[in-house]
């Protein structure tokens, strides 16, 4: 079985303050404070609050800075500083199930994507993975019609 490993990703952003940050990720998208509000679903006015607010007393809810994350195309880990782990590309091995699926899919003319495929290899949950190509289905429609619903 192929080993996955991590690569912590520090950016120079790390070390900023959410003011600092939210002003930065918003003039490097050539945004402005309306736009970025709007998109938001807040007032120009608590954004503009946020970026002037270095010592860090505004504490925005975990709500608005996702949508504020969004707004700016960007992740509530990267707004908040946070370290980020990404997975390296690495060979995976293909269950036995997942397989099956792989090729009942086939034979149907609806094959799986690859990204898909490895996308499900690697997926565990508490541990174990579904065990046959109905599980391994099940699965998948569910990941995939959750997927679909997504606003964009």
């Amino acid at each position: 079985m192929a080993a996955l490993f991590y690569v912590r990703n520090r950016s120079p952003e790390t070390s900023m303050k959410l003011a600092e940050l939210l002003r930065k990720l918003r003039e490097d998208k050539g945004l402005s404070l309306d736009e970025v509000a709007v998109r938001a679903k807040i007032s120009k006015t608590y954004l503009w609050e946020l970026e002037r607010d270095l010592a860090g007393n505004k504490k925005p809810s975990a709500d608005v800075l996702l949508r504020i994350a969004t707004a700016l195309s960007t992740t509530l880990s990267v707004l908040l500083s946070l370290e980020t782990v990404r997975i390296q590309d690495q060979p995976v091995e293909i269950p036995p199930g997942l397989k099956e699926l792989q090729d009942r899919m086939s034979t149907q003319n609806a094959p799986l994507a690859q990204e898909d495929i490895r996308d499900l290899a690697v997926m565990k949950f508490r541990g174990t993975q579904p065990q046959t190509a109905d599980e391994w289905q099940q699965l998948y429609l569910l990941l995939k019609n959750t997927v679909q619903r997504r606003p964009t």
